[in-house]
């Protein structure tokens, strides 16, 4: 299969197991992208300050100071008051009174200041529809339930007349995540065929005069689902009317007032002038400490200041209608990095890959990132990431399988040309202008196909190819077979050598039984054609013992593996002296002291062509086969009886 085949294949693969692991584990790698996507707001509004809005905070100092909570209504009144004489713009409660209490008229009447207050109502949306508390207030001017709303089952609300007449209330209903962290709220809950704003969106339009809300269908790819239109502000809603709590403020970049400080006229009354109020109580026992993004145990309140602040400021993070086909687009651009990478291949693929990968799901969080903390699109991160895991995994695999399976097939290709021994110290080891060479006490054979320039001359180079092929494939056989290594295949000889590239310790003793064996399977394998014009084919052999040099030499770019020394000189001149001296296998004298073949039959001292020092030759009898010594003769004149 070709690699671009292989590779699409893989990534279909990646693909299926991404839409199974999305339909069958879909919720935990939900909560895997909510938990890790948050992570993004800790990268920016550090430094940020908010002063528009300031939360009093009845804490554990306030507790201390002024009792236990729930404090009497007689106090919650003076707090209101105190922050009417501060100069504050707006007044949120996020505190329920959904029980009659003594002083109820006292807050009554700090309730219906001329400075807007919003009072909390709480909903139930599964579980107690039993739970009915209070006298619901400040249902939106909406027809009918819209689609984009919540249903509420039961209620905690403030007690009959507590709001009076005209009364602004928002609902303070949360929604746990799986974990049990804040992040969404519902912006609109349905009861009863009427509607009720959040406690932030009912502050937004307390903040305004004769504002009515609409609910918009978004039309564009980039735009929420709904636009919820607040007058001068407007807030996008999911689906089901929920919207996202934006953390992009830091904890302490809050305006945060002790309660205690408010009422004894100790806090700057330069913060609280024309602010917008959130009152709430984050003091231990107050039962009011949710788990958001930023913390374990924060107070409910502060992820009210977190919607107001991203509602002021247009950034109230939503996931456009496009987000659909984001993981198609970021599975995309993952791929093109991917196939990228395995554009050009080289040797350290099987590395880059897992890195490019790694690079990969980096680059998808900072693109959730930034779209979040710049478009305000929360587009989630995990589906591409998933799938850019799976498709590096497999194509890793794969790429290391393909080069493996490349590597080998390259090899067996090398050990075909070289020596497996040599072909894989080649393979392991990069080019080298030095030479590469170890000493051995090896035995050498020299073997040459006489007669094969006759032969080939008016043939077809098809036959003499064949011919030249069987020699090759059967002096390999048996030289392999008694634990030789083929060397060099030069023209129609080879040389092979034991105990050079392979060891081989009775390396004398097998090099002689396999030249024996070698002359017998070549002389029956030959052709038998011959004529006094042309010699038939023939077998020269010679055969030597000593020391050796064998390694590569050469220049980087092009070496050579070769056997060097006297021996092979040898061995070689000894070939060459079988057609002189009639004998097909002819041995050197180092062999024969070092083995003492009994069948050995020395011939005398020879002066071999281009040494200096005279020799003692022996050769190997074979059975003679007498046809073939008969046309031999023929051929060279030599007609005489062969018995």
């Amino acid at each position: 299969m070709r690699p671009w085949r292989l590779r699409a294949l893989v990534l279909g693969i990646a693909v299926a197991l991404t839409l199974g692991v999305v339909a069958l584990w879909g919720g935990p790698l939900a909560q895997w992208d909510e938990r890790i996507g948050s992570l993004a707001w800790n990268f920016a509004g550090k430094g940020t300050q908010e002063h528009r809005i300031v939360v009093v905070d009845i804490d554990e100092k306030s507790i201390q100071a002024l009792g236990a909570w729930p404090w009497p209504r007689e106090r919650m009144a003076q707090l209101l008051e105190r922050l009417d004489q501060d100069g504050v713009n707006l007044k949120m409660m996020d505190v329920l009174f959904d029980t009659p209490r003594s002083g109820d008229e006292a807050l009554r009447q700090a309730l219906a200041s001329p400075i807007p207050t919003v009072g909390a109502e709480l909903f139930s949306l599964g579980g107690h529809p039993d739970l009915n508390a209070g006298v619901l207030a400040g249902a939106l001017p909406f027809a009918a339930c819209p689609a984009a709303s919540l249903p509420g089952e039961g209620y905690l609300a403030p007690e009959a007349g507590l709001l009076g007449s005209g009364a602004r209330a928002g609902h303070i209903t949360p929604i746990l995540d799986a974990d049990g962290t804040i992040r969404k709220v519902p912006a609109l809950i349905c009861f009863r065929q009427s509607t009720y704003a959040a406690l932030p969106v009912a502050g937004a339009l307390a903040a305004q005069e004769a504002v009515t809300p609409r609910l918009e269908a978004g039309t564009s790819l980039w735009s929420p689902r709904w636009w919820l239109q607040l007058g001068e502000w407007r807030l996008p809603l999911d689906d089901q009317g929920r919207f996202r709590v934006s953390y992009q403020v830091p904890r302490q970049g809050f305006v945060a007032l002790s309660a205690v400080d408010v009422l004894q006229g100790r806090a700057p009354a330069n913060l609280l002038k024309g602010a917008w109020v959130l009152v709430g109580a984050t003091a231990f026992g107050a039962g009011d400490a949710v788990p958001t993004p930023q913390g374990g145990a924060v107070g409910g309140v502060e992820v009210h200041a977190q919607a107001l602040a991203a509602l002021l400021d247009d950034r109230t993070p939503y996931t456009p209608r496009f987000a659909a086909a984001w993981s198609w687009m970021g599975g995309a651009l993952v791929t093109l990095l991917l196939l990228a990478v395995l554009r050009r291949p080289r040797r350290s693929t099987g590395l880059v890959l897992p890195v490019a990968g790694l690079l990969g799901v980096a680059g998808l969080f900072v693109l959730h990132s930034l779209l979040l903390l710049t478009a305000h699109w929360w587009l989630g991160w995990t589906t591409p990431a998933l799938f850019t895991l799976l498709a590096t995994g497999l194509l890793g695999g794969t790429e290391l399988m393909r080069t493996r399976f490349e590597r080998e097939r390259l090899f067996q290709n090398l050990a075909s040309y070289l020596p497996e021994a040599v072909a894989r110290q080649v393979a392991l080891q990069g080019p080298s202008a030095q030479v590469h060479a170890v000493r051995r006490e090896a035995t050498v054979m020299f073997v040459d196909l006489r007669n094969f320039s006759a032969y080939c001359e008016g043939r077809p180079p098809e036959e003499t190819a064949t011919v030249l092929h069987l020699f090759y494939t059967t002096a390999t056989r048996v030289v392999e077979g008694y634990g030789g290594v083929v060397e060099q295949m030069v023209g129609d000889g080879l040389m092979a050598v034991w105990n050079g590239s392979s060891p081989c310790p009775d390396h004398g003793t097998r090099a002689l039984a396999a030249a024996e064996e070698l002359w017998r399977a070549l002389g029956a394998q030959l052709p038998k054609t011959a004529s006094r014009r042309m010699p038939p084919l023939d077998v020269g052999i010679g055969v030597e013992t000593g020391t050796v040099l064998i390694g590569s030499f050469g220049p980087a770019g092009r070496r050579v593996h070769t056997v060097l020394g006297e021996t092979v000189t040898v061995a070689a001149c000894l070939e060459a002296m079988t057609a002189e001296l009639a004998y097909p296998i002819l041995l050197g004298p180092r062999l024969v002291e070092a083995v003492k073949p009994t069948q050995a039959i020395a011939l005398g001292e020879f002066l071999l062509p281009g040494l200096t020092t005279s020799r003692i030759l022996h050769a190997l009898p074979v059975v003679l086969d007498t046809q073939r010594l008969r046309l031999v003769y023929e051929a060279e004149g030599r007609q005489q009886a062969v018995g």
